[in-house]
């Protein structure tokens, strides 16, 4: 009987091995951390802008909220005024 069916038996299944399965998750993490950090960064480029990211936060921010007004007829509490951002 190999180990891993050894363990697999002992644990009794999923539930049981989810430890074995966050180590392994954990120790590709680290194994292979800066390897994809710099495929990342060679595909992608630097980070992005503060600028760039928040002119995403506030698109979301609109979709979600004319999404609201879709759904329900009223404007959400919360939602951005129309001087804010881009508008509509």
């Amino acid at each position: 009987m190999t180990a891993l069916h050894a363990y697999w038996s002992w644990v009794g299944g999923n539930i049981g091995a989810m430890p074995l399965q966050a180590a392994i998750g954990v120790a590709f993490t680290l194994a292979f951390r800066k390897p994809v950090s710099r495929g990342w960064h060679r595909l992608v480029g630097e980070r992005a802008e503060i600028e760039d990211i928040r002119r995403a936060a506030a698109a979301a921010h609109r979709i979600a909220a004319d999404l609201f007004e879709h759904h329900t007829g009223g404007a959400h509490p919360d939602a951005p005024a129309e001087t804010e951002g881009e508008g509509k």
